[in-house]
């Protein structure tokens, strides 16, 4: 008798897993799975239940699981197509999901034109020492094993970013980069802690094909670039970012590079851009960097974006560069504007200017502003944008202002006019006070203006919580169309009054 029960017992146990298997259940679902083979039935003391659910149980599980993977009915072709766009440690994630989705991997990889690896503690902030050790091994072997898996002859991108890998690694980021160099890849992104000290000689004489290059955190010196730029002549986009060592950057030979970014290379006092660079278009200097000596030859270059945040920023090493742009974006801190440009060089060839700033409500720089337009005699287009309100601009609007504020019609001053300003640009417009004075005030000098674009702060931005602080209210959350939307049709109406032909957009 005992052996009767042990033998159904068992055979339960395999139908239900067979069962189990054959639905593909997954495992938050297997509860309510027991849940329905019992239902409406009761066990008495030694007896054993049927495991065969019924009909209907069956066809309801089976809806369920269909209903959770509508992604996974789809041709195999588009799902490998997905697959190859996400990043390599997303896709690696997606493989897990089931069997299928594992065949996907092991054939996307094989092909996928990007590979990126993000190695960093994960959601252990507070991992001890000797498990985060762990951790990077069992990374470091996965990443060796996911290059194995590829099999395409080239390779358009190639990405690493780590800040927990130490100078004993650097053979491991050697055969890395060996294998993306082999791939022939165009854009390599490698992000590494400083204090590694990583030697950026192997890239510079083993990466024939790049197109964009992104360094941040690696050991280069003067000679290095010379061979990076001579061994890669189509290099178009050149990142430095963080390199501590670099005391000069010159540029020799670059046939193909269009855009230069630099950024937190404090020891980095000369550049120096030959006139063979004669693609170069764009230069964009960020915080932490401040020449001594800046000197370029390129004929093409446009486009200045110099990011200051530093009271000591030294104008009179642009001054050269600066009269030659056509072109030119500074994004400055509010309080720093005027120790920034207290000597203000000029901009002789200047055409387009654009100011982004932050906290602007706490000086307004009205005065500086026309020092600056005073400064470009041939403007033409001026963008005025506030990256970042002291507080949420609900509590100083300015549409009560507005209604009693009466305006003058703009009669042409030549003292003071900007006459060859066509354009005013103004962004992130949240309808605070400072901003309509700001505006208005402009608008007397600028007496040939011809449109004047008023971007809208986003809704979105107006009602996020996080954004403000302990300064967002409830109450803020339904006042975006009464104090954003209205100060702007409100200030429109006050132009028109000033500027009768104007053309105003707000968007």
């Amino acid at each position: 008798m005992a052996s009767k029960i042990y033998r159904n017992k068992y055979m339960a146990s395999k139908i239900h897993r067979n069962k189990y298997t054959a639905l593909k259940i997954p495992p938050s679902k297997c509860m309510l799975w027991r849940r329905l083979m019992s239902k409406g039935k009761t066990r008495k003391k030694g007896q054993i239940l049927s495991a065969g659910p019924n009909k209907y149980v069956l066809d309801r599980l089976k809806e369920e699981v269909d209903e959770e993977d509508m992604i996974s009915k789809l041709p195999w072709e588009i799902l490998v197509s997905i697959m190859c766009l996400l990043s390599t440690d997303e896709a690696a994630r997606m493989s897990v999901l089931s069997r299928r989705w594992r065949k996907i991997w092991n054939t996307s990889i094989r092909i996928m034109p990007r590979l990126s690896f993000f190695l960093d503690r994960g959601w252990f902030p507070d991992i001890r020492p000797r498990d985060l050790e762990k951790k990077m091994r069992k990374r470091i072997i996965e990443v060796h094993q996911v290059l194995k898996l590829h099999k395409a002859h080239t390779l358009y991108e190639f990405s690493l970013i780590t800040f927990e890998l130490t100078s004993r690694d650097s053979h491991h980021i050697n055969a890395w980069l060996n294998f993306a160099a082999e791939k022939h890849v165009k854009e390599l992104r490698l992000k590494l802690t400083s204090l590694m000290l990583y030697d950026a000689s192997f890239i510079a004489d083993n990466f024939h094909f790049l197109r964009v290059l992104y360094l941040e955190g690696i050991y280069i010196t003067e000679d290095i670039v010379h061979r990076l730029f001579s061994n890669s002549p189509f290099l178009e986009r050149f990142f430095l970012l963080n390199s501590d060592k670099l005391h000069r950057l010159s540029i020799v030979s670059a046939p193909n590079l269009k855009y230069l970014y630099i950024e937190r290379c404090r020891g980095l006092q000369h550049l120096q851009i030959s006139s063979s660079v004669e693609n170069l278009g764009t230069i964009e200097i960020n915080g932490g960097v401040n020449f001594e000596s800046v000197n370029v030859s390129a004929p093409n270059l446009s486009h200045i974006i110099l990011g200051i945040q530093s009271q000591v920023f030294k104008f009179d090493a642009y001054v050269t560069l600066l009269n030659q742009i056509k072109r030119l974006t500074i994004d400055v801190y509010a309080d720093m504007i005027s120790a920034a440009f207290r000597q203000i060089p000029e901009f002789s060839k200047l055409a387009h200017l654009e100011l982004i700033m932050d906290n602007c409500s706490k000086i307004t720089p009205i005065r500086c502003l026309l020092d600056i337009l005073r400064a470009a005699p041939i403007l033409k287009t001026f963008s005025f944008q506030d990256n970042k309100l002291s507080g949420h601009p609900a509590k100083d609007n300015a549409l009560e202002w507005l209604h009693v504020h009466i305006p003058k019609k703009v009669e042409l001053d030549q003292n003071h006019a900007c006459d060859y300003l066509k354009v005013v640009k103004f962004d992130n417009f949240a309808g605070c006070k400072y901003e309509v004075e700001v505006l208005l005030h402009l608008l007397e000098y600028a007496v040939s203006v011809e449109k004047i674009f008023i971007g809208l702060m986003d809704s979105s931005t107006w009602r996020d919580p996080e954004e403000w602080g302990h300064d967002y209210e409830d109450k803020f959350d339904n006042q975006y169309e009464e104090l954003c939307i209205e100060c702007a049709q409100q200030l429109k109406t006050q132009i028109l009054q000033m500027h009768p032909n104007v053309d105003v957009i707000i968007a």
